[in-house]
């Protein structure tokens, strides 16, 4: 009986399991499913041609008319403007322009053309072919959704629906044409840059390499290279956001006096940028070439140096030789002269020897580090405390530092004349070089005194074990 019980429901099963399938089957077929049986729309063409077959562009909108011309040399713009084309711009144009589709047909005859803004049109593009025809096409109102614009082929009564991007493309103003990059250089080409405000020289650079500037103006240091870095990538990406006046009265935008103005160049070729009134007070700001007529925007946004102080372009070291550079150095410190004799190997460091008043000063701390390095990098590593330029020191020198420098010995000397109980003035050859330092660092743990004595004492245990050794 159990089995013949289980064989019935297993039947039932199978039973709805064919008519569940057969119902399902029914409804594909009916016409309640929009995926299957709704067909796609089809494209409605207003303009059909190719981008090669663009000859001519002509706009007509709220910010005036022009027209772009295709020649043997590519395109022009008439009439012309200060800036370069973009020709690329103009090409992507001309194929949104040789193959125009609407959405929908609105009225295939339309009687009133004023409910649809087309009796006024907004803006126009007469569309020129090569084989000598034309077709403007006319921008009127949105559509009452605001998902659509209406347009129609001028002369006829056809009113057409197209997309909201077309808005964009029948309103395209000269200065979208225009070359954007201001001077397409790399950053790391850049050999000079000078900034200007409200007419005086903040800073003139003369970048000789990636790791040595000099600044020329307002009064020539040293400057420091990551400065200088973060300046030039930020100059070379100034470009032009859009052209907003080619008759311009300056004093508008005030330029007629400049608040800043930029030059930076790569010794081929440089631009000066003269910049007015911001539109967005560290964003955006009216500008315009010093030859130049038109008033254009420029994203200021990455110019983070236009009110920093001068002192944070100087470089914070007194003196900062390579130990590749130096044959000996001299440094006068605490009524005592130390002086030590630098070889070092070009191709192998670990070939490098040094020593200290005449002693193998070659000797190594628990951590495998150079102490002769260390007490070198002590001497080279004293940084400004403060940047007072325009002072005139006088006095003994506590602390003088005497490099020769390769290849003929020359020697530049750094001396630390005392200024108070506090700082030292810091000069170099016997001129001040604006710079403030603490006393105090040369107390610190990895400072001058505590280096030299590491140093000594190693010395004098080495010297002592050898003497050990031989008895």
């Amino acid at each position: 009986m159990k089995l013949f019980r289980n064989a019935i429901i297993l039947v039932v099963l199978v039973g709805l399991l064919v008519a569940a399938y057969l119902y399902l089957g029914s409804r594909k077929t009916d016409n309640t499913d929009p995926a299957v049986d709704t067909p796609a729309e089809e494209e409605i063409s207003i303009i059909d041609s190719a981008q090669d077959k663009v000859s001519s562009m002509e706009f007509h909108n709220e910010s005036g008319s022009f027209k772009l011309v295709k020649k043997d040399k590519g395109w022009t713009m008439e009439p012309e403007m200060e800036f370069l084309l973009d020709e690329s711009l103009v090409d992507s144009a001309a194929s949104d322009f040789a193959d125009v589709n609407a959405n929908k047909i609105v009225e295939e005859n339309a009687a009133d053309m004023g409910k649809y803004g087309l009796d006024k049109p907004t803006a126009s593009v007469k569309v020129g072919f090569s084989d000598g025809t034309f077709k403007e096409v006319e921008a009127g109102s949105l559509t009452p959704t605001d998902d659509g614009a209406y347009v129609r082929v001028k002369g006829e009564n056809k009113v057409y629906v197209v997309g909201l991007y077309y808005q964009t493309k029948f309103n395209y103003t000269r200065g979208y044409f225009a070359v954007k990059d201001i001077l397409p250089i790399e950053a790391t080409s850049v050999s000079a840059i000078t900034f200007e405000k409200n007419g005086e020289v903040q800073f003139a650079l003369d970048i000789l390499s990636e790791n040595k500037v000099n600044i020329t103006a307002p009064i020539k240091d040293v400057a420091e290279p990551a400065e200088v870095s973060q300046i030039s990538s930020a100059v070379v990406q100034l470009k032009i956001k859009d052209v907003v006046d080619e008759t311009p009265d300056l004093a508008k935008y005030g330029l007629d006096k400049p608040a800043f103005s930029i030059q930076y160049g790569d010794g081929r070729s440089s631009k000066t940028i003269l910049f007015g009134k911001q539109l967005e007070k560290g964003v955006t700001a009216y500008a315009r070439y010093p030859d130049g007529k038109s008033v254009f925007t420029v994203d200021i946004s990455g110019l983070n140096f236009l009110d920093k102080k001068f002192s944070s372009l100087v470089n914070s070291f007194v003196f900062l030789p390579n130990i590749s550079e130096v044959n000996k150095v001299e440094l006068k410190i605490d009524g005592k002269t130390i002086v030590s004799d630098i070889t070092t190997d070009k191709e192998d460091s670990d070939k490098d020897t040094f020593k200290v008043d005449g002693k193998d000063a070659n000797i190594e701390d628990a951590n495998g580090k150079s102490l002769f390095r260390n007490f070198y990098s002590a001497m080279i590593g004293i940084t400004m405390y403060k940047y007072e330029p325009g002072l005139n020191p006088s006095g003994t020198p506590e602390v003088t530092i005497k490099y020769y420098m390769k290849p003929d010995s020359k020697p530049v000397t750094i001396e630390y004349i005392s200024k108070d109980e506090n700082y030292y003035y810091a000069m170099k050859d016997g001129a001040y070089t604006n710079r403030i330092v603490l006393k105090t660092v040369l107390d610190e743990p990895d400072g001058i005194r505590a280096t030299y004595k590491a140093l000594t004492e190693a010395i004098d245990k080495g010297t002592a074990d050898k003497g050990t050794d031989k008895k």
